[in-house]
């Protein structure tokens, strides 16, 4: 590591988190960071990576991108009910400005949700990007999985989907200034609801990152059930169906990721209050996903972001 990436992580990266976590013994200085679990706890961990042209477009603010990309990662806690305690970040940058630039962004989400930085890493790079790595603690043998739905539990959805998708589209377009862009800036995880989720005894879920229909049709492999789902039992289906078009909303809701809503099923004689989470459907005996809307079964071709499609 060369002087000029020392003073850089000491500037802009060295204790610009969230407060000190009893999980870190030593974070940002050294070779490595040194951590001591609580006693009970088992740790959840995950990484996610970002890149400009891939998850955000080649003129979107770098400040938003990495405030972004840190809570996309976030939101894999929340998917297993987890509560965040350290996070590391590499970042790749063309230039000294995007370094200072992402580091603003992750230092921003960092304090938003008061999750320590206990280290990482810089280079230089010929494209902008960030890998992110966060930890999470929870009850030993607690955490929600994909793998855990039952055939006679229904589906239920915490927060929106398709809504990123339709900023996106607003931007590419070049309406920059449109109603719907501010939806790309405010990735948002669940991580109270799903903390609440775990402890009210919900063990699968998963977040709403690539579309809800692909999302849900990992569930429902993992799981060995198959899942109904009935589009316009999610929220705000009349008023997005009045304001953009069914059609449209339809297709950002069912392939429009990185609204990072949680995807989750319980015994049908769970409730939840609809502030916390709507119904939208049901899991079968089977395989698969079948769509529904107004009770009517739709063919759906496309299934939602695929890296390597």
């Amino acid at each position: 590591m060369s002087d000029n990436e020392f003073s850089l992580i000491d500037s802009h990266f060295k204790g610009k988190g969230g407060e000190a976590h009893p999980f870190t013994s030593f974070s940002i200085g050294d070779d490595a960071s040194i951590h001591r679990p609580s006693s009970g706890m088992e740790l959840v961990i995950s990484t996610d990576t970002s890149v400009e042209g891939v998850h955000w477009p080649d003129d979107y603010s770098r400040v938003k991108a990495a405030d972004r990309a840190v809570c996309s990662a976030l939101s894999d806690l929340a998917a297993m009910g987890a509560t965040p305690v350290a996070v590391w970040v590499n970042v790749m940058a063309r230039d000294k400005r995007s370094v200072k630039k992402m580091a603003k962004g992750v230092t921003r989400a960092l304090k938003r949700y008061n999750v320590e930085l206990v280290g990482g890493d810089t280079c230089s790079s010929k494209v902008n990007a960030l890998a992110v790595t966060v930890a999470g603690e929870l009850a030993e043998g607690s955490a929600m999985r994909r793998d855990a739905a039952n055939p006679a539990d229904n589906l239920w959805l915490a927060g929106r989907v398709g809504f990123h998708a339709l900023g996106l589209q607003q931007w590419l377009n070049g309406q920059c200034d449109g109603e719907y862009v501010h939806c790309m800036d405010e990735i948002r995880p669940l991580l109270s609801a799903g903390m609440q989720l775990r402890q009210m005894g919900v063990a699968c879920c998963i977040d709403v990152s690539d579309g809800l229909l692909q999302d849900a049709g990992h569930l429902a492999a993992a799981s060995g059930v198959g899942i109904n789902i009935e589009v316009t039992q999610v929220p705000q289906w009349q008023q997005m169906c009045e304001a953009v078009g069914a059609e449209r909303f339809m297709d950002s809701v069912l392939h429009g990721g990185e609204d990072y809503a949680l995807l989750f099923t319980a015994p049908a004689d769970m409730t939840f209050d609809n502030e916390l989470a709507v119904n939208i459907g049901s899991c079968r005996e089977g395989e698969g996903v079948h769509l529904y809307r107004d009770g009517e079964r739709c063919s759906v071709k496309k299934r939602g972001f695929l890296h390597f499609g």
